[in-house]
């Protein structure tokens, strides 16, 4: 498939579960050592997790559950 002028990615945030643009959320990766930072730049190498830019959302990374099923691999 080609990626028309239109074309908007579309994420799901690993909190709640909504899905939004690519711009309006949050990415994080596993940074080298292991810790989930980040991504600035929308592009680090590595498997990436979205998280709405909310408050609420945040908060709920804090409990750890979370993160860890979004960066869990398979062997």
């Amino acid at each position: 498939m080609s990626k028309g002028k239109g074309h908007i990615p579309i994420r799901t945030c690993i909190s709640c579960g909504r899905k939004g643009s690519k711009k309006s959320m949050i990415r994080l990766v596993l940074s080298e050592s292991g810790s989930v930072v980040r991504d600035k730049s929308g592009s680090a190498p590595g498997r990436g997790a979205y998280v709405c830019n909310e408050t609420r959302c945040i908060e709920l990374l804090k409990e750890g559950r979370r993160l860890a099923k979004a960066f869990r691999r398979k062997c």
